[in-house]
């Protein structure tokens, strides 16, 4: 295994996504090597590592799952829908999303690893997610 990063935003390719995903090791449920569009059920994951490419195939977003109740549909294609539902420019910009599928088994810690090892290998920066309290003046 080699310690590529790509700098920037990259086209993820099927090479690409087959090197991302096993860096999960232990953890991949199974490789999903195929792009699905956004607004499209990604199958049944629970937990998960998801790279969301935009209208010209460049990577543009790294998340991860872990729900805490069940879900009817994949636990990505219900994340994606929250972010697209929440913001116009993510609607426009986001055309499909690639998943890693992890197992049900997965420590939360090693799903938050694998989200910033992913992002770092694709040069996409995670945005400090702690919410501030807001200060009123």
């Amino acid at each position: 295994m080699t310690d590529t990063t790509w700098p920037g935003v990259v086209g993820i390719t099927d090479d690409r996504y087959a090197m991302l995903a096993r860096l999960a090791g232990q953890w991949l449920a199974e490789l999903q090597p195929e792009p699905i569009p956004i607004g499209e059920d990604s199958g049944y994951e629970n937990k998960a590592i998801y790279i969301v490419a935009n209208r010209r195939g460049n990577a543009c977003y790294c998340g991860k799952t872990a729900p805490t109740r069940a879900l009817s549909r994949g636990a990505a294609a219900t994340r994606l829908s929250q972010h697209v539902n929440r913001s116009t420019s993510k609607r426009e910009e986001w055309a499909e999303y690639w998943v890693i599928p992890l197992r049900d088994s997965t420590p939360d810690h090693v799903v938050s690893a694998l989200e910033r090892t992913v992002a770092a290998r694709l040069g996409i920066p995670l945005v400090h997610r702690k919410r501030m309290p807001l200060q009123r003046t």
